[in-house]
C-alpha cells in the first residue's frame, strides 16, 4: 500500500512538472512570436526606407537644402508615409545630424530629431553609413516621449558608389509602437494584451522581451501569459486526488476481503496496472488531441478534443487506420515509437483534411503501449501547427518576392537562375536572360509622384507576365529594372521575338486615373551556354547588351556580342572621366558667329562646348553629351556652359547676343528656370541677350509641363528658338502652341538645295510660315557661296555656317567682333 501511495505521489509530481514544462514551452513560443512580429514590422519599414533613400531623385532634391515643394507638396517624401506605412516621424538630417526636414504624423514641423527621439543619433548615422555600402539601412529601438519606438536610418545617395558621407544627408523613419500597432501584431500572432513600455528588466514579471537597453531604461514588450499547463493542472489534480482516494479505499477494502475473493483482487490489480500505465504515458505527452491504436495502427481511441479541433466525427474514425486520417509513413511511426525513453518526443510531420475540407498541418507524437511487457499498440498526440506553417510560408514569400509588384526579387532570381544553369542548360535547351530597363519612367515619378509611379510599375509587371511562359521567371531588381529568365526559347530568333513582344506590350499607353502615361523599354539578351555559363556572367552579359540597346536609341532589344564588352568598358571609362571634366577644367567653349542674312554683319554667336580630353584629344558634343545625359552630369555641364557663355557675352558689344543649347533632360527637372535666372543674376547679362535653343522633339515628352517651363523662361525675358526645325512631322503644330521667338532650319535642307527646286520650295514655305508667325528664321550649315546666295534670296533672317565663320575660341571671337566694329 505504501508503494502505491508513493507511486501516486510520484505521478502527481510528474503531472506538476509537466504542467510547468508546458507553460515554459508556451512562454518560449510566445517570445518567438513576439520577436517574429516585431522583425516583420521592422523589415517592412526597412524596405520602404530603402526604396526612398536609395533613389536618385531623393539625392537630387535633398542634397544640401531640401526642396520642400518636391518632398512635401508633391508627396514624394510627404504625408502619405503616415497612412501608408504608419510612420509617426520622417526626418532628413544633414551629414552632421542637423535636422533639415521633419514630418510628425504626416505634418510638417520644425521639431529637431534629437529633441523628439531619445537615441544616440551619431551612432545610428554611423550604422547607416556602414550599411549604405551594402544597400542596407540601420535600425534600433528607442523612445519617443516615453513610448517605445523604432528609428531607422539610411544614407540618401543615388547608388552605392557614393561614399562621400561628409556631404550626404540621411533619411530617418520613426515608428512608435503604440497600442493600435501592437494590437494588430497581437491579432496576427494570437498574442493577448501585447504592450510595450520602458522599465528595468530585473523588476519585470514574465512574460516579457527586452528589445534594447538605453539611457532611459530597458525597452520591453509584455503580454498576457498563456498558462495551459496550469489550467491542465487545475482540472486534472482534483481528479487525481479523487482517484487516489478511491484507490486507497479499494486497497483497504480489498485487503479485508483478500482471503475471500483472491480472483477478484487479481483482476482489479490487473485493471489498476493498465490504468496506471495509460495515465503515466498520457501525462508525459502534451497534446491537442490524443489517439490510441492497436499494433496494426488501427484507431481504438480518440480523445474528446478530436471533434471540436478537427470537425470530424470520432465514431466515424474509430476502427479505421490512423494513416488514412493523417498522411504519414507507418514504418516511421513504428521506428520512433520504439525508442525507449526517447519515444514520444520526436514529431512526425503530416497533413490532415478537416471537416470543412481544409488541409491542416500537424505533428504526430507516438510511443508504444505495452502491458506486462507485451506490445498492445501505439498511443500519442497530434498537435496542429497550421498557423506556424502559414506564418513561415508568409515570411518565406516576403523574402523571395518584391513587395510592390509581387514578382520574384533578386534573391529568388539568383536561386532560380543558379538551378537552371546547373541542371537544364545545353545546346539543345539553351537558357535566355533578358534585362529590361524602362525608358521615360523617371519623368513619371517626377511629374505625377511615387504613387502613380508605383501603379505604373505594377501595370508593367502584368504586361511582362503576359508575354512569358509558365515555366519562365520574371523578377524586379529594384527601381525600373526587370529580369526575364526564358526557358522555352530554342533559338536567338525566339528570344528576339520575345523581346519584341515585351517592347510592344510595355509601349501600350497606361491609364492611371486621369493620366495617360507612355513608357518604353530597352532590352539586353544573353544566352547560356553560348554567351555565359555562370549566374554572374549571365547578368553581366545581359547588362552589357542592355547598354548597347540604349546606345542604339532605346526601345530596342539587343542580343549580346563579345565585342560589346569593349565598347561598354570604353563608355564607362568615358563616364568616369566626364564626371571629373568640369572640376579638372577640361571643358572649353567655342563661339560660331551668327550673321544677318542681308548685311552679313555679326549679330551674335552660338556657344559650342568642346572637351579637351587628356588622352583622346578634343571631343565634340556628340561624343559625350549623350553620356552626360544618362549619368546626370549634363546639369553640371549645362550650368558651366551657361555661365561661361554669359560671362563672355558681357565683354562683347551690347547689341550682340549669345545662343546656348539646352538638353531635353534638363526639362525633366523643375529647377531649369531658377538655374538660368541664377546665372543671369551672377553674370549681369540682360535676359534679352540670351537665346536658348531647344530641339523640337522635347515638346512631345510632356506637353503641359514643357509649356509651363517655356512660359516661365519667357517671363525671364530670354529668347527661345527651335533647333533642327523640320526633322519632326509635328513641328508646325507646336509652333502655334509654344512661345518660340525663332526657328533654325535643319542643315539637311541645304544638302539638296542646289539641285532640287522642290527642296527650295520647301525651304521657302518654311521661311514664309515662320514670318507669318512672327518668328525669326535662321538657316544653319551654309558652306558655299552658292548656298549663301540662295538662302539670302529666300528672305531668311539669319545665317550660320563654316563658309561665313567656323567655331572659334572666345578670344578669337572677341577679336573678330572688335575688328568688325573698328572697320
Amino acid at each position: 500500500m505504501f508503494v502505491i501511495v508513493a507511486l501516486f505521489l510520484m505521478s502527481g509530481g510528474s503531472l506538476i512538472y509537466l504542467s510547468l514544462a508546458v507553460d515554459e514551452d508556451q512562454l518560449a513560443h510566445d517570445k518567438s512570436d513576439v520577436s517574429l512580429a516585431l522583425n516583420s514590422r521592422l523589415e517592412q519599414i526597412a524596405i520602404a526606407l530603402d526604396d526612398y533613400a536609395f533613389w536618385i531623385d531623393s539625392y537630387d532634391y535633398t542634397y544640401g537644402e531640401v526642396d520642400h515643394e518636391w518632398a512635401y507638396e508633391r508627396d514624394n517624401i510627404g504625408a502619405s508615409l503616415y497612412p501608408t506605412y504608419g510612420l509617426n516621424g520622417v526626418f532628413i538630417v544633414g551629414p552632421a545630424g542637423a535636422t533639415r526636414y521633419a514630418l510628425i504624423n504626416g505634418e510638417l514641423t520644425d521639431i529637431k530629431v534629437e529633441e523628439w527621439i531619445q537615441s544616440d543619433l551619431p551612432r545610428l548615422l554611423e550604422k547607416a553609413r556602414e550599411g549604405s555600402l551594402e544597400d542596407e539601412v540601420a535600425s534600433e529601438y528607442t523612445a519617443v516621449n516615453g513610448v517605445p519606438a523604432v528609428v531607422s536610418a539610411a544614407v540618401i545617395r543615388p547608388d552605392s558608389s557614393y561614399v562621400q558621407f561628409e556631404t550626404l544627408s540621411y533619411l530617418l523613419y520613426v515608428d512608435i509602437l503604440d497600442a493600435t500597432k501592437l494590437a494588430a501584431l497581437a491579432d496576427s500572432y494570437d498574442l493577448k494584451g501585447l504592450r510595450a513600455g520602458i522599465g528595468a528588466g530585473e523588476d519585470l514579471e514574465e512574460p516579457y522581451v527586452i528589445l534594447a537597453s538605453e539611457e532611459v531604461g530597458d525597452i520591453v514588450v509584455q503580454w498576457q501569459k498563456t498558462a495551459y499547463g496550469q489550467n491542465i493542472l487545475i482540472k486534472v489534480l482534483p481528479i487525481w486526488v479523487l482517484v487516489g482516494g478511491l484507490v486507497l479505499f479499494l486497497l483497504i477494502w480489498l485487503r479485508k476481503r483478500i482471503n475471500h475473493a483472491s480472483k477478484v483482487v487479481d483482476e482489479v490489480q490487473g485493471s489498476l496496472k493498465v490504468s496506471e500505465q495509460r495515465f503515466k504515458n498520457l501525462s508525459e505527452i502534451s497534446s491537442d488531441w490524443i489517439w490510441q491504436s492497436d499494433t496494426d495502427q488501427v484507431l481504438v481511441y480518440l480523445s474528446e478534443r478530436f471533434e471540436p479541433l478537427t470537425g470530424l466525427s470520432t465514431s466515424a474514425w474509430i476502427g479505421r487506420p490512423l494513416s488514412e486520417l493523417l498522411q504519414y509513413n507507418a514504418s516511421t511511426l513504428v521506428a520512433i515509437a520504439t525508442r525507449g525513453a526517447a519515444a514520444g518526443r520526436q514529431p512526425i510531420e503530416c497533413e490532415l483534411r478537416d471537416g470543412e475540407g481544409r488541409v491542416r498541418y500537424c505533428q504526430i507524437f507516438a510511443s508504444e503501449f505495452r502491458v506486462g511487457g507485451e506490445l498492445k499498440g501505439y498511443q500519442g498526440t497530434v498537435c496542429d501547427i497550421t498557423r506556424e506553417m502559414e506564418a513561415k510560408a508568409k515570411i518565406e514569400h516576403i523574402s523571395q518576392h518584391d513587395p510592390l509588384t509581387g514578382l520574384a526579387n533578386r534573391h529568388r532570381l539568383d536561386r532560380f537562375l543558379g538551378e537552371k544553369l546547373s541542371t537544364e542548360v545545353s545546346g539543345d535547351h539553351p537558357l535566355f536572360v533578358l534585362a529590361l530597363d524602362l525608358d521615360r519612367f523617371k519623368p513619371v515619378n517626377d511629374t505625377y509622384g511615387h504613387a502613380v509611379g508605383d501603379q505604373v510599375l505594377r501595370e508593367i509587371a502584368k504586361a511582362i507576365q503576359g508575354c512569358i511562359e509558365d515555366r519562365d521567371m520574371v523578377a524586379r531588381l529594384g527601381g525600373d529594372e526587370f529580369i526575364v529568365v526564358a526557358t522555352q526559347c530554342k533559338t536567338s530568333q525566339d528570344a528576339a521575338r520575345l523581346g519584341q513582344c515585351l517592347i510592344d506590350k510595355i509601349n501600350q499607353p497606361i491609364q492611371i486615373g486621369n493620366h495617360v502615361i507612355h513608357v518604353g523599354t530597352s532590352i539586353g539578351i544573353v544566352a547560356a551556354p553560348y554567351h555565359a555559363l555562370t549566374h554572374d556572367a549571365m547578368l553581366r552579359g545581359a547588362d552589357i547588351a542592355l547598354y548597347e540597346a540604349k546606345s542604339q536609341g532605346r526601345n530596342v532589344a539587343c542580343i549580346y556580342d563579345p565585342s560589346m564588352s569593349e565598347r561598354i568598358m570604353e563608355r564607362r571609362q568615358l563616364e568616369m572621366d566626364l564626371c571629373q571634366a568640369v572640376a579638372r577644367k577640361e571643358l572649353r567653349l567655342e563661339f560660331q558667329p551668327r550673321f544677318d542674312a542681308m548685311t552679313q554683319g555679326i549679330i551674335g554667336a552660338e556657344a559650342l562646348v568642346r572637351w579637351h580630353h587628356p588622352i583622346r584629344g578634343v571631343l565634340s558634343p556628340d561624343c559625350f553629351i549623350p553620356v552626360a545625359e544618362e549619368n546626370g552630369v549634363i546639369f553640371e555641364i549645362s550650368d558651366w556652359v551657361l555661365r561661361e557663355a554669359c560671362w563672355n557675352a558681357m565683354s562683347w558689344e551690347n547689341e550682340l547676343w549669345v545662343s546656348v543649347n539646352l538638353s531635353p533632360v534638363e526639362f525633366q527637372r523643375h529647377d531649369l528656370v531658377q538655374r538660368i535666372q541664377r546665372v543671369l543674376e551672377e553674370t549681369g547679362l540682360s535676359a534679352e541677350r540670351l537665346e536658348l535653343e531647344i530641339t523640337e522633339n522635347i515638346v512631345r515628352e510632356d506637353s503641359e509641363a514643357i509649356l509651363t517651363t517655356m512660359s516661365d523662361l519667357k517671363a525671364l525675358g530670354v529668347r527661345l528658338s527651335m533647333d533642327n526645325f523640320g526633322t519632326d512631322y509635328s513641328s508646325l503644330g507646336y509652333l502655334q502652341s509654344y512661345p518660340f521667338d525663332g526657328i533654325k532650319i535643319d542643315r539637311s535642307f541645304l544638302m539638296y538645295l542646289d539641285h532640287s527646286e522642290r527642296h527650295e520650295a520647301v525651304v521657302d514655305a518654311i521661311i514664309r510660315m515662320g514670318h507669318a508667325l512672327s518668328l525669326n528664321v535662321t538657316i544653319g550649315g551654309v558652306e558655299t557661296t552658292e548656298q549663301l546666295e540662295r538662302v539670302s534670296s529666300l528672305s531668311c533672317d539669319q545665317v550660320q555656317g563654316f563658309y561665313l565663320g567656323p567655331p572659334i575660341s572666345p578670344a578669337s571671337f572677341k577679336e573678330l567682333v572688335c575688328d568688325g566694329v573698328c572697320r
